[in-house]
């Protein structure tokens, strides 16, 4: 059941209590207890009563806009559980701050950049976008795909809600056109590299597999698809939504190209969204356009479901599509040929993967091992450069199945390459990026691909900037006689992807705190909660943090 239902359901959420209360200064706690309260509730009840009604007005302030108000009633509500030098509370009550610190999680993430919301900022595919953006099928084009749908002997078996209204019509038409048909076949075509293990991570973590479509809206099931606003992958994350999620975006890796890595981060990306709207439609219209554009479109309309908010002018026409689009792609999907498309999936890619313990050329692996530096960049999209990262843990490299023994070798005889080492500007006043790129003597390009933006993006006070310099390959001593060759994993495949380790047996990572952190946007991008931030670092009530200071993150197992 999502958080914030959960809260309503148990009657403790009261709307609107505080909700006119003035934030020039820290808000009352008295102040926060409602005035229905049952006669004599018990010292639980009313901390829980108390805290609920805090949240409910941060809740208000945070659809308002006013996110430093917000985050005074959200300080509250945690003040009003874990007092500082109070007694540990209850059982209950720390079942039900858990509760409460996910909630204001999901209002917190509001507060960010809007041009960095979501995932693809309203964009989708470009194979897809002119189409789908503006489609005008004819009157027969139209009749032509009901008739199609109205053709089926048996409902669609499908785990996501299937509605098929004019609007979906008009985009099963639009993918039927001349102009769109080729590019839906490819698309499809594509599909079956990904599908299988898409279905897979989904099944590990409890979504329906028929959302793996929205990857198809999004990329056409392109890994290096990207959109004008940076959105990248065949999940379109943004920057800073990647981040969010775990996925690391920097000059020498852009994991948002992944599929595998980007599939779990969007599986937990949609969950967050489910438990923020519990409708699917809803969070799809959010997977596209952001969180905050869907929750303040729908309190300013009153509209209570995406086809409401579809009817008026307050989401982009991109968004209004996107729905249909999904729903037009999932009835194709199941049968194409009733609908015109004749095509036979690509399979599933399968690989072996090699720890590597340090960085190397991928241009001495092809040379050594004859397989070709091209087919060792489309295993691994996500590698940015010709050099592999520098990692604590090792940098497991995909490679062609089968070929394992032969790597190892070449691996072993490989010269370690030097990786490329980056300076950290942060952005004063007014800086713009092609500013801080003639700063430091280098293009705006290689700026803006350091940081995964657009050459255009608008960069803000306080932020961190990567600054590139130019790699430089230095040879190293060959193995010692007798020296192991490194270790492989076991065979996998996209089908069954790994299993992700377990927080319990995973340690705790350090972090230092950055400018505009509080402890609940730590917490979203971590894939943790403000109550295991507390518990690990032994904090109480609303502990202040400030730039510099360390904190340690509980390994989330995601």
């Amino acid at each position: 059941m999502p958080v914030i239902g959960r809260l309503v359901r148990q009657g403790l959420v009261v709307f609107g209590i505080l909700g006119a209360a003035a934030c020039a200064s820290a808000p009352r706690s008295s102040a926060a207890v409602p005035p229905t309260a049952p006669a004599e509730p018990s010292a639980e009840d009313r901390t829980v009563a108390a805290a609920s009604a805090a949240f409910a007005s941060g809740r208000e302030a945070a659809l308002a806009g006013d996110f430093a108000c917000a985050r005074l009633h959200f300080d509250e509500a945690v003040s009003i559980l874990r007092p500082v030098g109070g007694p540990t509370p209850s059982a209950s009550v720390s079942a039900f701050s858990v509760d409460l610190y996910e909630g204001i999680q999901r209002y917190e993430a509001l507060a960010g950049a809007t041009e960095e919301a979501g995932t693809s900022h309203g964009e989708v595919s470009p194979e897809l976008a002119a189409e789908i953006e503006a489609p005008e099928p004819t009157a027969e084009e139209i009749a032509g795909a009901k008739a199609a749908v109205d053709s089926e002997s048996t409902a669609v078996r499908s785990d996501v809600p299937i509605v098929v209204n004019d609007s979906v019509l008009r985009l099963i038409a639009a993918f039927q056109s001349d102009g769109l048909h080729d590019k839906i076949a490819a698309g499809l075509t594509r599909s079956g590299r990904y599908l299988p293990m898409i279905h897979s991570v989904f099944a590990q973590e409890g979504l329906p597999e028929d959302l793996a479509m929205i990857a198809f809206i999004e990329s056409a099931f392109l890994p290096h698809a990207r959109s004008p606003k940076a959105a990248h992958g065949i999940w379109q994350f943004m920057p800073r939504t990647g981040r969010q999620y775990g996925l690391t975006s920097n000059g020498i890796v852009d994991e948002r190209s992944d599929p595998e890595k980007a599939t779990r981060a969007a599986a937990r990306y949609l969950t967050y969204l489910h438990d923020l709207f519990n409708d699917w439609y809803l969070v799809m219209a959010a997977y596209n356009a952001g969180e905050g554009k869907i929750l303040h479109a729908m309190q300013r309309t009153g509209a209570k479901d995406f086809w409401q908010l579809a009817s008026t002018s307050a989401i982009r026409n991109q968004t209004k599509n996107y729905v249909p689009a999904f729903i037009a792609s999932v009835l194709i999907s199941k049968d194409p040929a009733r609908f015109g498309f004749e095509f036979t999936p690509e399979p599933p890619i399968t690989y072996e993967t090699l720890r590597l313990e340090r960085p190397i050329d991928l241009q001495h692996l092809a040379d050594a091992t004859g397989v070709t530096v091209e087919d060792l960049q489309a295993l691994n999209p996500e590698l940015r450069l010709l050099v592999t990262p520098r990692q604590p843990e090792g940098y497991d490299l995909k490679i062609p199945s089968g070929a394992l023994d032969t790597f190892q070798v070449a691996y072993a005889a490989a010269p370690t390459a030097k990786t490329p080492s980056f300076k950290t500007h942060v952005v004063k006043k007014g800086e713009t990026l092609p500013r801080v790129a003639r700063k430091y003597g280098i293009s705006v390009t290689a700026v803006a691909s350091a940081n995964s933006l657009n050459p255009r993006s608008r960069i803000v006070r306080g932020e961190e900037i990567l600054i590139p310099e130019k790699p430089v390959r230095v040879a190293a001593a060959k193995p010692a006689a007798g020296a192991k060759p490194a270790k492989a994993s076991k065979k996998k495949t996209s089908e069954a992807p790994a299993p992700v380790a377990s927080a319990s047996t995973a340690k705790p990572k350090s972090y230092r705190v950055k400018n505009g952190d509080t402890l609940y946007r730590i917490a979203l991008r971590h894939g943790v909660s403000v109550a295991e931030i507390l518990a690990i670092n032994g904090l109480g009530g609303t502990p202040a943090i400030k730039p510099g200071d360390k904190i340690k993150i509980p390994a989330s197992g995601k």
